[in-house]
């Protein structure tokens, strides 16, 4: 099963158990913000399964936001009661787990998804795409640009070697375990991360030109530089986007296709420990 597959199976499957939890309700005395409350749920479903862990947090605090508003003249008329501050906390936790776990979850259904269909195509440190698969993906891309004038970006991230090359191989590894995780929660789901280099990462964004591809590529470099707490030149990115950088494109996914190998999950600088 692809992921686009279950992403389908994931949202009917909502639809049709939050939409008979919603007619049972309406069988008795309804309460229409509870009602309003079930299909808010729907939204961070379709959030977390369609954009990860980071577009089920933000649809989350969205639906909870909606729900207390609807909730202020219960507020004004009884003020906060222990009642009331059940059904919000509920609402605000089930949002958040569906959300936010809900979008984790998804995020790595993704590659095991993709795994089981083709193990070759996975980097087996990172657990995200290896270098021949996003050379795939961008050769796809490019394709679908040629036929239908679809435009896609690629971000590639750039680790100044120095820091790893202080630490241990393990530790190196849980480094590079680690930002991969960070950039794969910080980007769509529709959007394919890989690892193209010791310390590099590719990120292929359909549908998405330069300007958007900008904002996206500073979003994710200053997310790796804080987890790593590293200065702001030793992460570096460089955007890649269709139509203005078509030949750009060609040229990046030509010296992928041609890597000499996968990304090594035996990853170890000269001078590491």
């Amino acid at each position: 099963m692809t992921y686009a597959n279950f992403e389908r199976l994931v949202i009917s499957v909502g639809v049709l158990a939050i939409g008979a939890t919603t007619i049972l309700s309406l069988r008795n005395q309804p309460i229409w913000e509870e009602v309003v409350a079930q299909a808010l749920l729907l939204l961070v479903l379709v959030g977390a399964v369609h954009w990860g862990r980071r577009g089920g947090f933000i649809a989350a605090l969205v639906a909870s936001g909606i729900y207390v508003i609807m909730r202020i003249p219960m507020l004004v008329a009884d003020g906060l009661t222990e009642d009331l501050i059940v059904l919000m906390l509920v609402r605000t936790i089930t949002y958040g787990l569906v959300g936010i776990l809900g979008g984790e979850l998804c995020g790595r259904i993704k590659y095991i998804f993709a795994e089981l269909e083709d193990s070759n195509g996975i980097d087996p440190l990172t657990k995200v795409y290896n270098v021949r698969q996003i050379a795939r993906l961008i050769d796809s891309s490019a394709a679908q640009y040629a036929r239908y004038g679809t435009t896609f970006s690629v971000i590639v991230l750039n680790l100044d070697p120095a820091l790893l090359s202080p630490l241990r191989k393990s530790r190196q590894r849980s480094m590079l375990r680690a930002i991969a995780n960070h950039i794969r929660n910080d980007i769509r789901l529709v959007d394919d991360l890989g690892r193209v280099g010791e310390a590099a990462f590719a990120m292929l964004l359909p549908q998405t030109g330069g300007e958007g591809a900008a904002l996206a590529a500073e979003r994710v470099r200053g997310g790796v530089r804080d987890l790593l707490g590293a200065r702001d030149e030793s992460v570096r990115t460089d955007i890649l986007a269709a139509p203005e950088d078509i030949d750009g494109l060609k040229d990046l996914q030509s010296s992928l296709e041609t890597t000499d190998g996968d990304t090594v999950e035996e990853y170890e600088p000269a001078s590491a420990a």
